[in-house]
């Protein structure tokens, strides 16, 4: 590479983060490109950029954005594969066992009937999520049969095959919080406590959480950048819970991961970072 790295911020919905990134692009003196992928055509062909940068909220115009900037030669950051293993909750778990990380007991029906046998398995209370989505979205606490049976119909009502699948797991009684880690390259940039809204059982920063600062010790590091590697992921987030006994326990991965919670909770400048790793893998 010979001058200026060329750096595509690829998003479908600008947010805080994107604006962040695109200007720490400039403030590093690299050349940007920012891309609107709901209007933008990929052709395939060879182009003059270095890296892609996919920012998309939708999971699968992300992957795609990947896969087809890989396929012009083109790096991303993230890869399809680590998005398309961090955005299905069942790849992202069956990474995570087989990584040997500590994770909540799960089980998996790929119908409603099977899913029923899947609780059984696990015990009440449980949580029923779907392979896809963000933001706490169709998550299910179940505390009985009947929960079970409203969750099992609704998702029934769906048009997407893939969301009549159920991963079941152990609810993990929290103590009002969860921990989010981000990892930049083969770095843990930072950590926050999520505290749940009062009226809520979930932690998501989306639906009212309260980031706040957490104490990064060598065990999480150490787990963040296992789950990590487990996706093949470059810039990711960790979400883990922290159990009764002290242990922690995996729960998700994000393979396009917001950050702004983390940076107002930990000042951490998290836009130079990402693009500090972006730009030295451009040398590599």
């Amino acid at each position: 590479m010979a001058g200026k790295p060329v750096i595509e911020i690829a998003f479908d919905t600008p947010r805080m983060e994107e604006k962040l990134l695109a200007k720490a692009v400039t403030a590093k003196g690299a050349e940007l490109r920012l891309t609107n992928v709901k209007q933008n055509v990929f052709t395939l062909q060879k182009t003059s950029l270095d890296v892609c940068l996919v920012r998309c909220v939708s999971l699968y115009s992300a992957i795609h954005t990947a896969a087809l900037r890989e396929g012009s030669g083109v790096r991303s950051i993230n890869s399809s594969e680590a998005i398309y293993l961090a955005g299905d909750k069942v790849l992202t778990v069956s990474r995570l066992k087989s990584a040997n990380l500590p994770i909540p007991r799960t089980a998996v029906g790929l119908n409603t009937r099977a899913a029923e046998k899947a609780l059984e398995k696990v015990g009440l209370p449980a949580v029923d999520k779907p392979p896809i989505g963000s933001w706490g979205r169709l998550i299910a606490l179940v505390r009985d049969i009947d929960d079970f049976k409203l969750v099992a119909e609704h998702r029934e009502m769906l048009p997407s095959s893939y969301m009549k699948t159920h991963i079941i797991q152990e609810y993990i009684d929290l103590p009002n919080r969860d921990i989010r880690t981000l990892v930049v390259g083969d770095e843990v940039v930072g950590a926050i406590y999520r505290y749940r809204a009062s009226n809520d059982w979930r932690t998501n920063v989306a639906l009212g959480g309260e980031p706040v600062q957490a104490f990064l010790n060598d065990e999480l590091v150490e787990i963040s950048l296992k789950a990590a590697k487990a996706v093949k992921g470059d810039v990711v987030s960790i979400d883990v819970f922290e159990t009764t006994d002290g242990s922690y326990l995996v729960n998700e991965v994000n393979g396009v991961p917001e950050f702004k919670g983390l940076m107002k909770a930990t000042g951490v400048n998290v836009p130079e970072k990402i693009i500090d790793y972006v730009i030295a893998s451009t040398r590599r």
